[in-house]
This record gives structure tokens, sequence and C-alpha cells, in this order.
């Protein structure tokens, strides 16, 4: 019955066309309805579990499965138990394009536990990065969390977390409908309402590859059922993002270049003074700055550069900050990463991840709003510029769990006589 309900529009036409087979304009009339079956509904995958998973490329195959319900209407579903990287990737879905996936998702136990979308997943050499966005069974709550090489980076989009409130709260042991809009970089995902998203996410930076699922790295597992993937050429809702927030990168450091991925620190790097040398020679290598660009936020994701599974966890930022005379200033960091800094060559201090809150509060993530909220203020680090081009350059290391990203801010301090 399910297939039939999505051939029918064909079958409709077909059949209409073929009344029209008498008339002496038949032909054209025959391949006008054709025409008029929607392209953008062609069905690319639709899978009830109730045979194999043949369609899939498991990734942690020994943790997903499909299994018995025992529930009469969904009958056998695919269950995903935490046990790592565990992935359900759908064959060939990085030729698709733009696609809408719906489904069906429960969580059958009270504890921690997540449903996780898994799209542009891409995999160069022993790399894999993709975009995420899941829903949290026992918090009721939505997260985005790009990985990049495995990495978590929830963290860096702590203003997406959305609650799920009301009629679309997440109940444990409930089946809960589903969907997500991908086209391109940008996800539109659903939950409960099908009809407006509740997190329209556009900062993730791979433009296609393939759809999935994953539950959480360790915890309880989560079932779906009943997936459907169809191709698209626009989304569905059109309006402003969900949240929505104004950004205001002209007031962070949003120029820069990099040098990396490497497998361990180079001094000679670190140590350079002159700011218009592009080139770094060492007695083995010749290291070059390439430019950067931060995403619209103002944010540097370092690990688009960085390795957290490979070998080459190292990567270096430079920017160039201009100065008519010598004259004290403050940078303010809001970072996942622990960095070490360098101002024309001279070492000037470590800045570390966490910072802290209201009463004290241990606050891990990294905000956009840093330098203008107190709610969300980072690390100050004090340096001093000489008179023209000063050269600033950051060393992270992406070694630890839920890094890759910092944001940074100029702040200008008065001149003695100025008020």
């Amino acid at each position: 019955m399910k297939t039939f309900k999505y051939i029918y529009p064909f079958l409709k036409n077909i059949v209409i066309g073929f009344k029209f087979s008498q008339n002496p304009f038949s032909p054209l009339v025959y391949i006008l309805f054709i025409l008029t079956i929607p392209l953008t509904a062609q069905i690319r995958l639709s899978d009830n579990f109730e045979g194999d998973l043949s369609r899939w490329i498991l990734i942690g195959d020994k943790s997903i499965k499909i299994i018995n319900s025992n529930d009469p209407i969904h009958r056998h579903v695919m269950e995903l138990k935490p046990n790592g990287a565990v992935y359900a990737l759908i064959k060939d879905s990085n030729k698709w394009g733009g696609i809408r996936i719906t489904g069906e998702l429960l969580f059958p136990d009270n504890q921690h536990n997540y449903f996780g979308l898994i799209y542009n997943y891409q995999n160069h050499g022993s790399r894999f990065d993709f975009g995420s966005i899941y829903v949290k069974g026992n918090g009721s709550y939505i997260r985005v969390n790009p990985h990049r090489d495995g990495n978590v980076s929830r963290l860096m989009y702590e203003e997406f977390k959305t609650s799920l409130t009301g009629n679309h709260k997440i109940i444990i042991k409930k089946w809960h409908k589903f969907k997500a809009e991908i086209i391109g970089p940008v996800c539109h995902f659903y939950v409960g309402d099908m009809s407006i998203p509740k997190v329209t996410f556009d900062l993730y930076e791979h433009t296609g590859g393939l759809v999935g699922f994953k539950p959480r790295v360790a915890g309880y597992p989560v079932w779906i059922d009943n997936i459907k993937v169809v191709s698209i050429k626009r989304f569905s809702y059109n309006g402003p993002n969900i949240p929505h927030f104004v950004y205001e990168p002209d007031a962070l450091i949003t120029r820069w270049e990099f040098i990396g991925p490497l497998h361990n620190p180079v001094n000679e790097i670190e140590q350079v003074s002159d700011p218009f040398k592009s080139e770094i020679r060492t007695r083995s290598k010749i290291y070059s700055w390439k430019p950067f660009s931060t995403d619209p936020r103002g944010a540097v994701i370092t690990g688009k550069i960085t390795e957290y599974l490979g070998n080459r966890p190292v990567a270096y930022f430079r920017t160039l900050l201009e100065s008519k005379i010598e004259r004290s200033v403050v940078l303010h960091f809001s970072t996942l990463d622990e960095i070490g800094l360098w101002v024309n060559g001279w070492f000037s201090g470590y800045v570390y991840r966490n910072s802290y809150g209201p009463q004290g509060s241990r606050d891990w993530n990294a905000w956009f709003d840093f330098w203008k909220n107190p709610r969300h203020e980072g690390r100050k680090l004090p340096i001093k510029l000489k008179p023209g081009k000063n050269q600033v350059i950051i060393r992270v290391r992406n070694g630890q769990y839920a890094s890759g990203g910092f944001f940074l801010h100029l702040e200008e301090l008065p001149l003695k006589g100025e008020d």
C-alpha cells in the first residue's frame, strides 16, 4: 500500500493520457500530462525495515540491526545502539543532490540517548567529516553537532540548542515523526510539526555527501522506522532562519591565514617576526601561509584543518594587526581550543578553553557574542602593538574531545590623555 501511494500519481497520468488517445492531439496531451509528474518528488529510498539492510552502509555494524519492536503497527525497526562510532549511511545518497528525508524515531529507555541525523558525510583517506543535528531523548531538545575528523563541535554552536516542549516534547517509548531537508550546506530539521522546522542550520562547510543516522557515542539505543528519501529542488520553508540571530562578524578579527595540519609544533613558524614573510623555511621543509575563511559569524573553525583522529593535530593561524602608534590592546577569546600566542615572533601566553560564567559556573562553550555579553565572557590577553603591521600567530592543537574553533575580538585601550 505504501508503494502504491507514491506511484498512484504516475499511473493516474498514464490513464488520463490513454483516454485522450482518440483525440487528434493525443500525443501532445499525453506528453503534457507526463510532464506534470513532479520531478522533485522522485523517490530515492523507502525502507520500513521488513527486509534487510542492503541499501545501507553500516559503520559499527554489530551495533546496527533490525529488531522486532513488538508493535503491530511498526513491526520491525532499525535499532542503533551506542558503541563509539556507529553510523548507518544510505548508499548512493551522495549522488542525489537536494533531498527530503522523513521517518519516525523512538527512545525505548529513559536513559542518556539521542537520535542523530548525519548529512554531507565525506571521507577523504583517514579523515571523515559530516554535518549532524541530534534529538536528545531524555532531555527533549535539539542540538547541532558537526563532526570534523570525527570530533564533535556542538560547543561551537550552543546558540542553536532548541528545547522541544508542549505537543512536541519527546516522550520515552513513544514514536515521533521527524523530517530533514538538505540542499547544499543547509539543513532544515523538523520534529513533530512537519510544516515549520525547529532548526535551520547553514554553518557547516561541505555541500554534499552521504546522509544517514547515528546514536549517541555512549548510552542507550534509539529506534527508527519508515524512512523515506525523495529528491527536492527547494526547501518547503522559506522564512527567516530558526533560531534567528544577528551576527556581527565586523566586530571580530576575520582575516586569517593558516599553515597545517602538522604532526608537531614548528618553532620556526612561531618565531618569525616579519609580517610580510609568506614562506618559512626550515632545514627539511618550506611552509606557506594560505588564506582561511571564517564562518558567517566570524568563527575560526580550526577543525576544518586539524586532525582529531589522524596524526596531524597541530595548525597555525595568522592575522595582521595595523597600528599607527605603539599601544596596548586586549585580545578577547572565546575558544574550544587551547591556544598558544606569538606576537611579532615573541611568545605572549596561553589561552585555555574553559571560562567561568555567572556565580563561578564553568562554561565550556564558545559564544559568538562573547565580547559584549557578560554571560558569555571569554578569556582576555593583553598584548602590545608596535607602529605599522603586527603579526599575531595562534597555535592550536586538536587533541581534546569537543574542540575545534575560536572567536577573537580586539579591544583598543584608551591612550593616555584620552577619555
